[in-house]
């Protein structure tokens, strides 16, 4: 009879740790299940914070871009305002030289075109 009654005192000793170590792992990985869920929330929020940043970076990075452009833009209006009162002014101090120069740059063209 012995036998008998340890190894009942082992069935009740092993549910009873069995049922606790149940509840152990369920309470263990309910934690695990929010801090997972907190670290993902901390890891969005640190790459909603990076991509912010960089929108910022390349927000200036256009706006430099469109004012350097726009300087270049103005810089050629500029130069070709300049060669356009240059060539008038050569113009009206040789008329003859560039009725001449036109007539024979017309006739080039004139040439290439048929070809």
């Amino acid at each position: 009879m012995p036998a008998t009654s340890s190894t009942t005192e082992f069935s009740r000793t092993g549910n009873g740790s069995s049922s606790a170590s149940t509840k152990d792992i369920e309470v263990q990985l309910q934690q695990l299940r929010e801090d997972i869920s907190a670290l993902a929330k901390t890891v969005a929020a640190v790459g909603n914070e990076k991509a912010t940043e960089v929108k910022g970076k390349a927000k200036r990075a256009a706006a430099d871009a469109t004012d350097a452009s726009y300087q270049m833009v103005e810089a050629a209006k500029s130069q070709a305002v300049s060669l356009e009162r240059d060539l008038e002014r050569q113009i009206r101090a040789n008329p003859i030289q560039s009725v001449a120069i036109a007539a024979g740059a017309g006739f080039l063209f004139a040439l290439l075109s048929r070809r």
